[in-house]
């Protein structure tokens, strides 16, 4: 990789953080919460909310298996109040 590859690479990077790093984050915080509720709606009657009936959820938990355990960890973890509170200018 030559200078001129290494510096147009750095310089991509510098514009991105400067323009759309905020927009990623929240894009990327918007989508867990999106995945989160629907894990909730399809798989709440594993903690006692029956939302959905249980043909349709027996019919996608093969699609959702491998995500099954990342949710329960991140549902049990604890959390605290000034997590939620957007940070103020």
């Amino acid at each position: 990789m030559g200078i001129l590859d290494r510096i147009s690479k750095a310089l991509k990077e510098l514009l991105f953080g400067m323009f759309y790093l905020e927009l990623y984050k929240e894009s990327v915080k918007y989508s867990k919460q999106l995945n989160d509720l629907m894990n909730l709606f399809l798989l709440g009657e594993f903690l006692g909310l029956p939302i959905l009936s249980t043909n349709i959820t027996l019919r996608l938990l093969p699609y959702l298996y491998k995500d099954l355990h990342r949710w329960k960890i991140s549902q049990l973890r604890e959390r605290e109040v000034t997590d939620e509170v957007p940070d103020v200018m």
